[in-house]
């Protein structure tokens, strides 16, 4: 009787996992590592297969991956930005992907928008400015839950799968969060409210962190992206 019980229970489990899409199990494992909760290699090793699985999801949806040339800037509506330190706040020398939430060094950029009583809104119309989905993609992991006394660094995030380039988008410091994994999004979807969530953001400049990881061999590296919100500025400015 209680082999049969075990059976059953072991069954059900088995039944739960398969049940999951395979962007579920990414979301979980990308908290596992944020966490530091998983080996690397085993980290990395998954990663590896959900790249393999995840482009061949994206493909069945029936629609292009978007060419680097044709990234979306990461907000809109807007009226002002700026980047923290003209766009020299990018440092990836001391940064893993596997530190987790305490990951050292800024490998990413910080776009802040005018809001000088720092409730979140922009001054100038008095609402919230959309974080946007620069490239066609599906959502890997999220996180909307943040409180002052949280200890993530991050703040609210939403992660996003590019399988046109391999690679990741990671938006953090969100007030809200519109999205889940597993999510299919657009280039110009707007995903999220940009904000200042996050253990030091929330004292800071209400502002986007956006950043940009290739994955190679399973590994997310960091990559400087300046040059590309530039470029997708400008587009914005000629439309």
């Amino acid at each position: 009787m209680r082999i049969f019980f075990i059976l059953i229970i072991s069954l059900i489990f088995l039944q739960e996992i398969t049940s999951q899409s395979i962007f579920e199990r990414w979301h979980k494992t990308d908290q596992l590592i944020r966490d530091r909760k998983i080996d690397e290699d085993d980290a990395i090793d998954s990663i590896k297969l959900y790249v393999k699985l995840g482009k061949a999801e994206f493909k069945q949806y029936g629609i292009a991956g978007t060419k680097r040339s044709d990234w979306v800037f990461p907000m809109s509506d807007f009226t002002w930005y700026s980047y923290r330190a003209d766009g020299k706040d990018y440092k990836d020398d001391r940064f893993s992907y596997f530190q987790g939430g305490e990951f050292k060094g800024h490998p990413a950029h910080d776009i802040f928008i005018l809001d000088k009583d720092t409730n979140s809104l922009e001054d100038s119309t008095g609402k919230h400015v959309p974080a946007i989905s620069m490239v066609n993609g599906i959502v890997i992991s999220t996180y909307d839950r943040w409180f002052r006394q949280d200890y993530l660094r991050s703040g609210n995030y939403i992660k996003l799968f590019d399988p046109e380039s391999e690679a990741m988008f990671y938006y953090s410091h969100l007030d809200s969060v519109f999205v889940k994994p597993g999510d299919l999004v657009k280039a110009g979807d707007k995903i999220g409210y940009i904000g200042r969530t996050g253990r030091k953001a929330i004292y800071g400049k209400t502002h986007i962190h956006i950043a940009y990881y290739k994955i190679e061999d399973g590994e997310p590296i960091p990559e400087d992206i300046l040059n590309d919100l530039y470029r997708s500025q400008s587009r914005m400015k000629k439309d």
